[in-house]
């Protein structure tokens, strides 16, 4: 009854006498066979979970060769040279002498095709080729130089961020894990945030004109408002541009310095003018800045002797230029605008300069 319950080994004994009679031992008994099969049985059992134990600590869902051979390493067993394939391999067989081979049948050559071929070329050795990255503040047009963003891809970008983002994800290539009893696992990958960092080249850019912009020298002034109004290649630093004149205008308004505040809507009024920019996603910081300049109480120090009237109607002109180009029904900028305007006409302590600004910019 015992025999009858007592589980058959998974290794067959006849394997066990093939390999036997295989290396020249024949007189195999079957009590010997029986031994021998279960602690194969065994062996393998334990390689197997070994091998599992590898897997589930790779995280992986399939059981692999490399997780045998590489339990087969531990335990300090010869691994395996080969695995039966799952293709034919075109090995042809000869036998002679006795003796049996398996060997890949070569490809003949003729020695004519092989004098007529063309040797192949050389590799080019390495060299370094320069390149100018900006001549007089201005990005040239070459092929080591990337491309400039043109304005409709800025407007594309400003109006549809998720456009370009469902573009990169249909790009990607799907990997699926196929399998029978298996599950299909998605890991969702958290993306950082991480800040833009500007070359040393767009840094040096970037003092120099913020420094020529608000600088006493009214020349180099000149210059560094036109290359912010014509230089195609500004699309990177615009964000940290923007950003300065906010924080200009929050602090010299504080401050009443009516000088700065006109030189930090002349760069603004440059940055509004140049063709290849497309400012609508830094509307939150231009449109506030130039709203101060023009409905602020205060601008200057000397209200009764400094111009600050001159100030309010270029900001008004500017902010006229900002509705002109960027209104649009989705963000209500114009209405926006005007509810500000209305509300300092309708409001009966608002200064006179404010009522100015207000009827300027209206």
């Amino acid at each position: 009854m015992a025999e009858d319950c007592q589980v058959a080994p998974s290794f067959p004994t006849e394997s066990i006498k093939v390999i036997a009679e295989s290396i020249g031992i024949s007189a195999v008994g079957d009590d010997v066979a029986k031994e021998l099969s279960e602690e194969v049985t065994f062996r393998l059992k334990i390689l197997i979970q070994d091998g599992m134990k590898n897997m589930h600590h790779g995280k992986r869902k399939r059981f692999s060769t490399a997780d045998f051979d590489n339990v087969l390493k531990l335990k300090n067993i010869e691994p395996l040279y080969g695995i039966h394939p799952g293709e034919h391999i075109p090995f042809r067989f000869a036998s002679g002498g006795g003796r049996e081979l398996h060997f890949l049948e070569d490809k003949e050559l003729e020695i004519n095709e092989m004098v007529s071929s063309s040797t192949p070329r050389l590799p080019l050795q390495m060299t370094v080729k320069p390149h100018w990255l900006a001549i007089e503040g201005v990005q040239p047009t070459i092929p080591e130089n990337p491309p400039p963003i043109t304005k409709d891809a800025q407007k594309k970008d400003s109006v549809d961020p998720a456009a370009k983002l469902s573009a990169q994800q249909e790009n990607k290539d799907q990997k699926h894990i196929h399998g029978r009893g298996m599950k299909s696992i998605e890991t969702v990958k958290v993306k950082q945030l991480a800040t833009h960092e500007l070359s040393a080249e767009q840094q040096l850019y970037y003092k120099e004109i913020t420094e020529a912009c608000v600088g006493s020298d009214e020349p180099k002034r000149g210059e560094a408002l036109h290359s912010l109004a014509f230089d195609p290649g500004l699309h990177q630093m615009v964000p940290r541009l923007c950003t300065f004149i906010a924080e200009g205008i929050r602090v010299n308004v504080v401050q009443k310095n009516l000088a700065l505040l006109i030189y930090l809507m002349r760069m603004a009024k440059a940055l509004l003018d140049n063709q290849t920019l497309y400012l609508e996603k830094y509307m939150h910081e231009l449109v506030p800045s130039v709203m101060t300049c023009i409905v602020s109480r205060q601008l200057c120090m000397k209200p009764d002797m400094d111009n600050h009237w001159a100030l309010r109607d270029f900001a008004a002109r500017l902010i006229s230029q900002i509705c002109k180009n960027y209104n649009t029904t989705t963000n209500g900028l114009q209405t926006r605008i005007t509810r500000v305007f209305s509300r300092c006409l309708n409001t009966e302590r608002t200064p006179l300069s404010s009522v100015y600004g207000a009827v300027a910019g209206k």
